[in-house]
């Protein structure tokens, strides 16, 4: 007679078939984890050192682009000095450079590893309003730039009763005078408006020529010409259609 088969417990096979399982699982996930690290953490790394170490932080602040204003340009970015190059916002220190009058307008970038690059485009003088013993000098759009004690070259006197680039009389004029031709311009001492249809240019000679508004001013420009070469001291070309001359 037979013996019956021998059942074997399965248990303790199951039992370590699901430790080396849960084994093979722990060592791949540390693998895995340990890959994840190599790349992780340099850039973790990197991170703080941009952010948040004085390694790359702001030591200068370098100008160009400007002929007398570096010391008030770097004085109006010192804020930023001692900053990360990476945190600083350079939208807000060009902001505050805008904020000088003879400034037009600026950019500011980064340059590594520890610089500031400011190039700034200033105003450009173009008439010269008296005040008191001074002058203040006014840009093409009438903005107040400065005030001096003597005009810079080829910056033409202008005599306005409210200087500034709302008043109208001031608009009229330098429109005037962007618009004279060169023939006009080279005899042209300075400007009087005492109002935005009364604009007179005066010439070196002084002669006048009662220009008006600035409102036509090809036709005002050829009948003053045309008016110039006759006899006379005041040439009123107000009206290019019924020109006068006295």
């Amino acid at each position: 007679m037979s013996r019956p088969p021998r059942v074997l417990s399965a248990g303790p096979k199951l039992a370590a078939r699901a430790k080396a399982s849960r084994r093979d699982r722990r060592q791949t996930w540390l693998r895995r984890l340990a890959w994840a690290s190599t790349g992780v953490v340099p850039l973790l790394l990197l991170g703080w050192v941009l952010l948040f170490s004085s390694l790359f932080a702001v030591q200068k602040v370098l100008v160009s682009g400007e002929s007398r204003l570096s010391a008030q340009v770097e004085q109006a970015a010192a804020f930023v000095r001692g900053t990360p190059l990476a945190r600083v916002d350079t939208g807000s220190v060009a902001r505050r450079i805008e904020a000088l009058r003879q400034v037009d307008h600026v950019t500011v970038t980064r340059s590594w590893p520890d610089s500031l690059k400011v190039t700034v485009v200033e105003r450009v003088p173009v008439v010269a309003v008296p005040r008191g013993g001074s002058l203040v000098l006014l840009d093409a759009l009438g903005v107040q730039i400065e005030t001096v004690a003597t005009a810079p070259k080829g910056v033409y006197r202008l005599e306005v009763g409210s200087p500034g680039k709302e008043d109208a009389a001031t608009r009229a004029a330098l429109t005037v005078l962007q618009q004279l031709p060169t023939a006009l311009r080279v005899r042209l001492g300075s400007v009087r408006a005492p109002s935005a249809e009364q604009v007179t240019l005066v010439l070196r000679d002084g002669r006048q020529v009662l220009w008006g508004g600035a409102d036509n001013s090809s036709g005002k420009a050829a009948a003053a010409l045309a008016l110039l070469k006759m006899p006379g001291r005041v040439f009123d070309v107000s009206a290019p259609g019924v020109v006068t001359r006295r």
